[in-house]
């Protein structure tokens, strides 16, 4: 049986002072686990308290989202001239989509491609042979009538934005802070119930 090889002079200090660390990193966890603990037993309450207020007032303006994306969809030709309006916050109308670009056959594109624009068949074309969209997109229109690419004008579609005010804001900063203190114990409790709630917060958000 080997004998340990004793530590060289000043190893039995280092591993002293080591020691001393870890139990110093230790306590530490342990005290900010017990405060997430405790915080997510202060915050059950408060929660309990007014999710069903919360969820009421949810519904009721899902509901009212709703209504007023149906009126503004019945109603397209109320909106030519100024293409939207804004009250309190709120704003409904039409706005143009984005241009789109269609092809009808991928690979006659991509041969095309190498044909015509080989200098740019790297940043257009990536290695599994699928086009880049977004950069196709920045070609001249002449460019892409040689490809065989059309250009397809975005087409009116209809919004409906809810700002934030204020109190908006302040009410999410202070739920945000309480659930990231609350930490993965609070997911015990009510895992659903807060993404249910978070769903609900951002309805009608752009």
């Amino acid at each position: 049986m080997s004998k340990k090889k004793p530590d060289a002079p000043g190893m039995t200090e280092i591993r002293e002072a080591a020691q001393v660390l870890a139990v110093a990193a230790q306590n530490l966890s342990l005290i900010a686990k017990t405060q997430e603990m405790e915080l997510a037993k202060a915050i059950a309450p408060i929660a309990e308290l007014y999710r069903p207020a919360l969820d009421d007032a949810a519904n009721d303006q899902a509901a009212a989202l709703a209504r007023l994306k149906e009126l503004v969809d019945a109603n397209p030709q109320l909106f030519r001239k100024p293409r939207s309006i804004t009250i309190d916050g709120v704003r409904a109308g039409y706005r143009k989509e984005d241009d789109a670009l269609d092809w009808s056959d991928e690979a006659a594109v991509i041969a095309s491609i190498r044909k015509l624009l080989p200098d740019l068949a790297p940043t257009l074309v990536r290695t599994q042979e699928t086009l880049v969209a977004d950069a196709v997109a920045q070609l001249e229109p002449k460019d892409l009538q040689r490809l065989g690419i059309r250009r397809i004008n975005g087409a009116d579609k209809s919004f409906v934005t809810l700002g934030d005010s204020d109190v908006d804001r302040m009410v999410k900063a202070i739920v945000a802070d309480a659930i990231a203190r609350a930490g993965q114990d609070e997911k015990t409790a009510s895992p659903k119930g807060k993404a249910k709630l978070k769903a609900k917060a951002e309805v009608g958000a752009s």
